[in-house]
C-alpha cells in the first residue's frame, strides 16, 4: 500500500537530523544561530495570537480521527444525500486530503457535482462561505444554478483568515498549500496574484532550552519518532489503538526529548494528543506529492476569487436546514427569517454540525453517527514581528522545553516549533505553534501566550 505523506513525512525520517545539522550555518547577512550564553534577545515589536478553539464558528482547527475511528466515516458523510436534497461539504468529508484547504475545495466540488447530477432544481442555498462552501457555490453557479451563500461571520474564508493589521498579510489560519502536484488550490493562488514560497522542512535546527544550544538528543528523538510514524502509517493496526500506545509498544522512551518530538511531529500535525489520536490517522489520505509551500500575499485572496459574482450574505447564521418532503428545503436563520430552495449544501466545520449549528432535519442515524465519530483538533499560533532578523537562515526551529524558569510540564509543550516566515510575510517574523491539549490549556490572555513563546525562544537562544 502507498503511504500518504503529510508535511512531516515529506521530511524523510532517516535524513532529518543529518540534513538539519548540515545546513544549520547562518549566512553572512544574518546573525549567527548560536548566540553567546545568557544574551538577551531583542523583544518583538508586535504580536498576534490565534484562538480557533474559542471561535464560535470554528470551535477548533481541523478534523482528526480519534481512537476507534477510521477514514470510512469521512466517505459516509461525503456520500450522503439527506432527504434527497441536502449534501454536506468540508475538509472533514474529503477522504483524500482531510484537514487541508485542498480537501475543503475538493469537497465543495464534490457536493456541487452531487446536486447537479440529481437535477433537483435551479435554486440552491449554501450554508458557509469558507473554502468548501464557496467552491460548491461557484461550481453550482457555473452549472446554471441560482445560488445564495449564507455566512455567519462578517467575512468570507472560514479558517482561511488573513490579518492585515501590520500593513502586511499575516495568516491566522491556513498558511500552507500542501501537496502542490495537481492541487486545485495552486491555480487559484495564481488567479489571486499570490506567491507560493517553497517550504523546506529539512532546513531545521533543534535547540534545548536547558542548554541554549543545538540538541543532539533532540535530533535523535525526532528521527526515532519520524521513523515510527512511517512504520505506523504502513502497519494498519487495529483502529482501537492510539498512536501513543503503538509507539510505546515499539520502544519509544518517555523523556522530554521524545515528548517534544511527539508534540511537533504528531500533536501539532493532527491537533489531538497522541493518546487520543487513532492509529489509522497516520495512514489516511492520498499521496502528498510535489512538496509544500507557504502562501504569500494573503491566502484570503483565494476566497475572494471563489466568491466573485456570488450572492454571499454575511452575518447570517443559520439555525436549521430542513427538507420536510419532496418540495425542497427550508433554511431558517437564527434571526427567525426563512429562505426556500430546491436543495442545500451544509459547508460548516464538523464541530458546528455536531453542535446542531445548523440543525439538519432529518439527519439519518448513520450519518449522525459518522459525524459524531470525528474530532476537531486544535492548533494555535503566536506570531511575532521584530525590527530585524536575529535568528539564522533555518526555516524551522525546534524548541525543547523544560529550561524556562518556573515552567510547568504543560507549558513546556507549548510553542515547541517555530517557523521563520520573514520571506513570506515581508517583515522579520516568526510563528510559533502549539497543538492538542497543551494549546487548549494555554494562557487566557494574548499577552500570556506571547510571554510564553518569547520565554521559550530566550531560553533556547539566550
Amino acid at each position: 500500500m502507498l503511504t500518504p505523506l503529510t508535511r512531516r513525512w515529506l521530511l524523510g525520517a532517516g535524513t532529518l537530523g543529518a540534513a538539519t545539522m548540515a545546513t544549520g550555518v547562518a549566512p553572512a547577512t544574518a546573525r549567527p544561530s548560536v548566540r553567546s550564553a545568557r544574551a538577551l534577545l531583542p523583544a518583538p515589536n508586535a504580536s498576534l495570537v490565534t484562538r480557533w478553539d474559542s471561535d464560535p464558528w470554528s470551535r477548533g482547527a481541523y478534523s482528526a480521527l480519534p481512537v476507534g475511528t477510521t477514514a470510512a466515516v469521512r466517505e459516509t458523510i461525503a456520500d450522503a444525500l439527506i432527504a434527497d436534497r441536502i449534501v454536506i461539504a468540508g475538509e472533514y468529508t474529503d477522504p483524500s486530503f482531510p484537514a487541508t484547504v485542498q480537501g475543503a475545495l475538493r469537497s465543495g466540488k464534490r457536493a456541487a457535482r452531487a446536486l447537479v447530477d440529481e437535477d433537483l432544481g435551479p435554486r440552491v442555498i449554501v450554508i458557509g462561505a469558507g473554502i468548501a462552501g464557496l467552491s460548491a457555490a461557484r461550481d453550482l453557479a457555473a452549472a446554471g444554478a441560482t445560488v445564495i451563500v449564507l455566512e455567519a461571520r462578517d467575512r468570507i474564508g472560514g479558517r482561511v483568515h488573513t490579518n492585515t493589521s501590520w500593513g502586511v498579510p499575516v495568516e491566522m489560519g491556513a498558511a500552507w498549500v500542501h501537496a502542490l502536484k495537481a492541487n486545485p488550490v495552486v491555480p487559484l493562488t495564481q488567479q489571486a496574484g499570490l506567491t507560493l514560497v517553497p517550504c523546506n522542512y529539512d532546513s531545521e535546527v533543534i535547540r534545548d532550552t536547558m542548554t541554549a544550544r543545538p540538541s543532539p538528543a533532540g535530533y535523535r528523538a525526532n528521527e526515532q519518532t519520524s521513523r515510527l510514524s512511517d512504520r505506523l502509517a504502513d502497519s494498519w493496526p487495529p483502529a482501537i489503538t492510539s498512536v501513543a500506545a503503538w509507539m510505546r509498544q515499539r520502544g519509544l522512551p518517555n523523556n522530554r526529548f521524545t515528548s517534544w518530538a511527539v508534540e511537533t511531529n504528531i500533536v501539532q500535525e493532527y491537533g489531538l494528543d497522541a493518546a487520543a489520536l487513532g492509529s489509522r490517522a497516520l495512514s489516511e489520505g492520498g499521496d502528498y506529492l510535489g512538496g509544500d509551500a507557504f502562501v504569500s500575499g494573503g491566502y484570503a485572496g483565494i476566497a475572494s476569487v471563489l466568491a466573485q459574482g456570488l450572492d454571499v450574505r454575511m452575518s447570517s447564521p443559520v439555525a436549521e436546514v430542513a427538507a420536510p418532503g419532496s418540495s425542497g428545503v427550508t433554511v431558517t436563520l437564527q434571526s427567525g427569517s426563512t429562505l426556500t430552495a430546491d436543495s442545500a449544501v451544509v459547508a460548516v466545520p464538523v464541530a458546528l454540525v455536531q453542535a446542531g449549528l445548523p440543525r439538519i432535519t432529518p439527519l439519518p442515524a448513520n450519518i449522525r453517527a459518522a459525524i459524531g465519530r470525528l474530532r476537531t483538533g486544535d492548533l494555535e499560533k503566536v506570531i511575532l514581528r521584530y525590527d530585524e532578523q536575529w535568528w539564522g537562515r533555518e526555516r524551522v526551529m525546534g524548541i525543547i522545553g523544560g529550561g524556562v524558569p518556573g515552567q510547568s510540564a504543560d507549558s513546556a509543550l507549548r510553542w515547541t516549533e517555530v517557523f521563520n516566515v520573514t520571506d513570506v510575510v515581508g517583515a522579520p517574523a516568526l510563528v510559533a505553534f502549539s497543538g492538542g491539549s497543551a494549546a487548549l490549556r494555554r494562557p487566557a490572555t494574548d499577552a500570556g501566550c506571547v510571554n510564553e513563546a518569547v520565554a521559550m525562544l530566550q531560553a533556547a537562544y539566550g
